[in-house]
């Protein structure tokens, strides 16, 4: 119990926050739910049915409810689905869904409807079957004969719905009303995230990142709208559906590794799951042209081959997300390592409910029937959609406290404590990169306080400082009004403020005269203030050296010759306080 009570304690911001999420969730469902579920009254549940399943061997196995399975795609299935009288309304259809079949409905002899013989470059996924009913048949039956192109049943068998015609657009997400309207916003948000990211990519690290996380949610997403057979109620088209779900997965297997290539600390795992990802990112874009294109190529080409290969991405982005390989773990990589597990649970329940879905009969046990319908799908990528995202703006949250941080010691290196401008080291490093980005069109204005050892000598040191904020303020507000240039405390009395462009410079110097005089009269110190200036330009700089012949320089000599003139105005300003 005592180590239960300090796992948690542990654990206890990752465990709690995990609730909210879960909790907040729950509550969105509920109220979606009960805003937006399709009213019960709207259809009906045909739970009577006969289903007979031919096999090629001349044998056949008859069922009296919907789960059942067949061996091959040579087997023909029929359902005969009774209508009562009682059932009689004008325009229903009968509703359900057959995953890559032909179907073909009828009444007696009378061919009502069939799906998935004209389909152009035929894909797998689910058909929507709808059958219109004519009232000649309440009373009868109808009669569905279904071909199937697989060898086994993909998914299990649901409940066909006795509905309005007009209300059958809305037949694929009855009893997931919720869940449509969720995943549609994490499809368009996602989509939004990789557009943003994907601007960024260059500039900002975690980006980077970012782009692979919301390409991953954007394809796990998309893949399961197709592969439910949600994206019908956004078209009718059995090709849209299935592209859909086959584009998800062939992103699945890009994305994945590309974001786990981010999140692992091993080396060789890294550079793993970056080649793989590249890689295969190149080959979806490759196949994806050639669809557009009039190839006549189809995503469903050697699509086992594809599918093993989605596990074998899958699995190693899971296992590098559920082991990275960090010394150190903070919070996002303890919710990452929670999430990936039921993640992971969520996914091996999926697998074995497929799996089994192909098997299950009706004689088999009622919890067996009741498992294959759970949606563990469903769980699987609000997990995985709660991990990543909670993931990554813990870790965005991490990277930005770093760097807030950084550039708040960069603040303190670079910053005069009594004047609040940029120090001797923050001019140093501009100047720098003055020179090494060869700017040309800049001057330099030499300024200097005059009397200072004299204020500190007679009022104080603390005087001495307020002359100096005092000049300091002035530059400031001169600087920063006219030029796009910085300034910065050299020293002592001494400030070196860069105008760009360089026809600024003057401007700057007078404004700095104007704003100390202000500054006087509102202070009225009773000390002097004044300050002599110098200004030198880069081209005349530049100029001279090319007239004696020598090429190198840099703002070091535009430094010097304004120190030159700034001295020779100090000499003017006394000869005047002398007359």
């Amino acid at each position: 119990m005592k180590r239960i009570s300090l796992t948690f304690k542990k654990h206890q911001t990752t465990i709690l926050l995990f609730s909210a999420v879960i909790l907040g969730l729950c509550l969105l469902f509920l109220l979606l739910d009960v805003i937006g579920g399709i009213d019960k009254s709207k259809y009906k549940e045909l739970t009577d049915m006969v289903i007979k399943v031919e096999h090629q061997d001349g044998t056949t196995e008859t069922f009296t409810s919907r789960v059942f399975n067949f061996r091959s795609n040579e087997d023909v299935i029929t359902i005969i689905l009774p209508l009562d009288e009682e059932f009689r309304q004008h325009h229903q259809s009968i509703n359900f869904f057959f995953y890559n079949s032909v179907v073909r409905a009828y009444y007696k002899d009378t061919l009502l409807v069939s799906y998935g013989e004209n389909i152009s470059r035929h894909m797998i996924g689910h058909i929507k079957v709808s059958i219109p009913i004519p009232p000649e048949a309440y009373g009868d039956e109808i009669r569905v004969q279904i071909y199937p192109r697989l060898n086994v049943l993909e998914d299990a068998f649901r409940t066909p719905l006795l509905m309005k015609e007009k209300d059958a657009a809305f037949f694929p997400v009855i009893g997931l009303e919720a869940f449509y309207v969720v995943f549609n916003a994490i499809l368009i948000f996602s989509f939004l995230g990789i557009i943003i990211f994907a601007f960024l990519y260059k500039t900002v690290d975690v980006a980077r990142e970012g782009t692979w996380l919301m390409m991953l949610i954007f394809a796990v997403t998309l893949w399961f709208l197709g592969n439910s057979g949600m994206l019908y109620v956004i078209t009718a088209s059995e090709d849209i559906n299935a592209v859909g779900e086959y584009v998800g997965m062939f992103l699945i297997f890009t994305a994945a590794p590309l974001y786990a290539s981010f999140e692992t600390e091993r080396p060789m795992l890294k550079k793993y799951l970056a080649v793989a990802g590249i890689v295969l990112f190149v080959v979806f874009w490759v196949c994806f042209i050639c669809y557009i294109l009039p190839t006549g190529f189809n995503y469903v080409w050697h699509l086992r081959q594809w599918q093993a290969l989605q596990i074998v991405m899958a699995f190693s982005a899971l296992i590098s997300l559920l082991f990275p390989g960090k010394k150190k773990k903070n919070l996002s990589d303890h919710v990452m390592s929670y999430g990936f597990s039921a993640v992971a649970l969520f996914g091996v329940l999926e697998q074995v409910r497929i799996i089994i879905s192909a098997h299950v009969t009706e004689e088999w046990p009622m919890f067996m029937q009741r498992f294959i319908e759970i949606h563990f799908a469903i769980l699987l990528i609000l997990a995985l959609v709660i991990t990543l995202f909670t993931s990554y703006a813990i870790k965005v949250k991490y990277v930005l406290q770093k760097s807030l941080r950084e550039q708040h010691l960069e603040m303190l290196a670079y910053t005069d404590n009594l004047t609040d401008i940029g120090n001797r080291q923050y001019l140093q490093k501009k100047l720098n990169e003055l020179d090494q980005n060869r700017e040309k069109d800049y001057a330099i204005i030499f300024a200097d306080i005059d009397y200072l050892k004299y204020v500190n000598d007679n009022f104080g040191h603390e005087a001495g400082d307020e002359l100096i904020k005092m000049v300091a303020a002035a530059i400031k507000e001169a600087v920063e009004g006219n030029s796009k240039g910085f300034v910065g405390r050299n020293g002592g009395d001494e400030f070196i403020c860069v105008a760009i462009p360089a026809r600024t410079a003057e401007g700057i110097a007078q404004d700095i005269r104007k704003n100390l005089e202000e500054i006087k009269r509102q202070e009225n110190p009773p000390f002097p203030v004044s300050v002599s200036i110098g200004i030198a330009h880069y081209r005349e700089i530049f100029t001279q050296t090319n007239f004696l012949g020598r090429r190198t320089i840099d703002s070091s000599n535009v430094i010097k010759l304004a120190d030159e003139r700034m001295y020779k105005d100090k000499c003017i300003q006394k000869q005047k306080l002398q007359i």
